[in-house]
């Protein structure tokens, strides 16, 4: 996919508006007319009720679960992206519960009823995500199965640390070992990870790593590490040199390594970074990188400020054909990310305003069935959404 192909459709916007601007007909009312035709100011929107529409999404987890515990399907009513079967199908297929189970986890963790209704759909997603969360890439060339592999780990851990019988958190231990022997194999030779690898096709991936999928598995690596899980330092060390040489002086996160040669496209700048930044910089920060509050605060301002490019993104069929090249795909993923930074923010007026931004912007997105979703990815799309913005609205209590 060449996203250098787009057009500049900001630079011809600007230039329709200065005409119109200039013509008699965009002269627009005298101050007197304009004063006299100032509408009121708009009511304030009233604050959703984020503990219903979290209740509403975990409802729908419960009953959208498959019987061997996993979520999605491989059904589609679209042109969906590149997916060789059947692999890509079981890496879309983990992903999506790794994200559906974590968000019952947490939203139980605050909910006792959310607990108590989603006990056994807890028990069988972990059932299924330690049985499967090794998955294989598709081919040499798609890599979906980072995303199983990063997401279940990271899916495993938050289990394992609420887990009280020994005996099965041994059997945890070792399935998240075996997930992260997977994300060590498909390592690339850059040292992150991504999900393409068009051109090498060799046992460990060549080029194409990404920031944001780097940042995800270190995050995950992080979180299991955290329960016990050991691997080489340098598995992460090199994962963080990756990601932080991406890092641009703005604050935002070239694409990939290749992306360094345009470091002032749309998708590199910080309306494009949206969704990149908040995750890139809460791996780097977990992994001892250099992150400070102001970074945090940054991130967060500019995503307020700009969020609107991800939401006119969502939904969009087609991958990078919105504002600075961002997909339907990073809207969610940027939120969620975005709410991993809290903990960073010390003051609480701060703190208390991304929270309330975040619960009334994503909130009232949800679906009729009390689910959420952002990009059509054949019949997964609803499971990987509402785990990822029950995550974030979690965070927003």
């Amino acid at each position: 996919m060449n996203l250098r192909r787009i057009l500049p459709f900001s630079l011809c916007a600007a230039a329709v508006a200065a005409a119109i601007a200039a013509s008699p007909w965009g002269a627009g009312p005298s101050s007197s007319q304009a004063e006299e035709k100032k509408p009121a100011a708009p009511a304030e929107t009233p604050a959703p009720d984020v503990a219903a529409a979290i209740r509403r999404g975990a409802e729908y987890l419960v009953k959208a679960q498959k019987k061997d515990g996993s979520w999605g399907s491989p059904a589609s009513n679209l042109y969906d992206i590149y997916a060789p079967e059947p692999g890509a199908y079981y890496a879309f297929r983990g992903g999506a519960s790794a994200l559906a189970l974590s968000a019952l986890i947490e939203c139980g963790d605050k909910d006792p009823a959310i607990r108590e209704m989603a006990a056994e759909a807890v028990r069988k997603g972990t059932d299924f995500m330690m049985a499967t969360v090794d998955v294989r890439r598709a081919t040499v060339d798609a890599l979906y199965n980072i995303w199983g592999n990063a997401y279940g780990v990271h899916a495993l851990a938050r289990a394992h640390a609420r887990e009280t019988d020994e005996g099965r958190r041994k059997l945890l231990r070792e399935a998240m070992g075996r997930g992260v022997a997977a994300l060590r194999r498909y390592q690339y030779a850059e040292g992150g990870w991504g999900y393409y690898d068009f051109d090498t096709h060799t046992q460990q991936p060549g080029l194409g790593a990404t920031s944001f999928t780097t940042a995800t598995a270190l995050v995950a690596l992080k979180a299991a590490r955290e329960q016990g899980v050991e691997f080489p330092d340098g598995v992460w060390k090199d994962a963080l040199k990756f990601t932080e040489f991406l890092r641009k002086p703005d604050n935002s996160f070239a694409y990939s390594f290749d992306h360094r040669y345009w470091p002032q496209g749309g998708i590199n700048k910080i309306k494009g970074s949206l969704a990149r930044t908040p995750a890139c910089l809460r791996a780097i920060d977990l992994w001892g990188g250099k992150v400070t509050e102001a970074h945090v605060v940054t991130a967060l301002d500019n995503l307020e400020k700009e969020d609107r490019f991800l939401r006119i993104a969502r939904k969009y069929p087609q991958p990078h054909e919105s504002w600075y090249q961002n997909s339907g795909y990073f809207c969610f993923y940027g939120y969620y990310y975005a709410s991993l930074l809290f903990p960073r923010v010390t003051d609480p007026a701060r703190l208390a305003k991304a929270k309330a931004h975040f619960a009334r912007i994503l909130a009232p997105l949800q679906e009729e069935d009390g689910s959420f979703w952002d990009y059509q990815l054949y019949g997964y799309h609803k499971a990987y959404g509402t785990g990822y913005v029950l995550l974030a609205l979690n965070a927003c209590r």
